[in-house]
């Protein structure tokens, strides 16, 4: 069970409480009663009734509080650990709590409008390549480019021309949707996008189908390249991906 905050204060009040209490116990057997006539008790002792406690039967000459008594010492006693909690709390407290300072975060997706078109992007982290000596360079937009304007509700087909410019082979490989799951408000394209076996040094055409959606609006969808197992393999560069406007009917 665990003790209170100011436990030992509280010991300390109640040893104060019980030696005074214990000075008004008449004298054990043995003793030099002093003479001459004794004191008058205090007014407003602790038994509440104007005489002064008795020992208890059997117990040694020691004093046992009444009811009043005890309720009385407890109050004192709490009083005191009060006190202490109180005092130790405001000293651990700093004068002027500092801030805790919120991340600044970039404008969202969903706040883009066809105004902020072209967005650009922002490199990520420096990274090296999942697999050594792999790369890839981004050649053209070869439909659709940057900030193309397209009608609501529309089908088209978007087509990149990237370039294995590493001399790892690209076997499996896709550019998988980051922005997941997608929103009515949002182009709708399949999440990974399969990209034919490039060897090094070969170009490949990577094509998906874009539904535009009935709300005009910015449409700025992100992919990146994943392996086989669908691990991303250039982390430290940016997303590929497609802007679109989408006008009003």
């Amino acid at each position: 069970m665990d003790h209170p905050s100011g436990g030992l204060a509280t010991s300390a009040e109640l040893r104060t409480v019980h030696l005074a209490v214990g000075s008004q116990a008449p004298r054990s057997a043995g003793e030099a009663t002093p003479s001459g006539p004794a004191p008058p008790p205090p007014s407003g002792d602790l038994a509440g009734g104007g005489r002064p406690p008795v020992p208890a039967p059997g117990s040694g000459g020691r004093l046992r509080l009444s009811r009043p008594a005890a309720i009385a010492a407890a109050a004192v006693i709490a009083g005191a650990a009060v006190l202490v909690v109180t005092f130790v709390n405001r000293g651990s407290e700093p004068e002027e709590p500092t801030p805790t300072p919120t991340p600044t975060a970039g404008p969202s997706i969903a706040a883009l409008s066809p105004a902020d078109c072209p967005v650009r992007a922002t490199n990520p982290p420096s990274a090296p390549p999942l697999h050594k000596g792999d790369a890839a360079v981004f050649i053209e937009d070869v439909t659709l480019a940057d900030c193309s304007r397209v009608g609501p509700g529309q089908t088209m087909t978007k087509i990149w021309r990237l370039k294995n410019a590493g001399a790892v082979p690209w076997k499996g490989y896709s550019l998988r949707r980051l922005d997941l799951k997608q929103q009515a408000d949002q182009c709708q394209t399949i999440p990974d996008v399969p990209i034919k076996d490039t060897r090094p040094g070969e170009t490949v055409d990577i094509q998906t189908v874009v539904t535009t959606p009935r709300k005009p609006g910015l449409c700025y969808v992100r992919f990146k390249m994943v392996d086989s197992s669908g691990a991303v393999v250039f982390p430290g560069s940016r997303p590929i991906n497609f802007q679109l406007i989408v006008e009003g009917p």
